[in-house]
């Protein structure tokens, strides 16, 4: 399957929101090194699989669109994003799920139990209480502020 990149238009089948030369092109800006087109383009629907389950601000633009974005009503730096485009730290969020994705941190992977104790031999590891379960990424998380809902946030309808 090809990537079909969503514009802020609905575009029909879409199911990303960002080519891969535009990943590319982010990526080689910051000095990230990445793999094949084919394991690029394979990241990009698997940081896709994670980033449409977020729950983001405001509301799509179009019952009908195949993916999260456009949005209406969402705020993000003091300014409502425009409704038929995708706004940059949509983007930016994307290439950095895509880095977490590459890296093998994978958000959708399922998370092992925390080790308190583990002894092999000599040598012994034990991790802090409040030690997370996986690597924390937090370039993603800092990218995704912007643009998905805060936890606990109690909504009018």
């Amino acid at each position: 399957m090809a990537l079909v990149v969503e514009d802020g238009s609905v575009v029909a089948g879409a199911n990303t929101y960002v080519t891969l030369a535009e990943f590319k092109a982010w990526a080689d800006d910051r000095d990230i090194t990445y793999g094949t087109d084919a394991a690029v383009t394979a990241q990009i629907y698997r940081a896709m699989d994670y980033f449409e389950r977020l729950q983001f601000i405001g509301n799509k633009a179009n019952e009908n669109q195949p993916l999260q974005w456009p949005r209406t009503e969402a705020l993000i730096d003091g300014y409502y994003a425009d409704a038929t485009e995708i706004p940059t730290p949509v983007k930016t969020a994307l290439y950095e799920a895509i880095v977490v994705e590459a890296a093998g941190n994978s958000e959708l992977e399922v998370q092992d139990r925390k080790t308190i104790r583990e002894k092999i031999g000599d040598i012994e590891v034990q991790y802090a209480d409040n030690s997370e379960n996986r690597k924390i990424t937090p370039a993603l998380q800092y990218a995704l502020n912007k643009i998905v809902q805060p936890a606990l946030q109690v909504l009018r309808v």
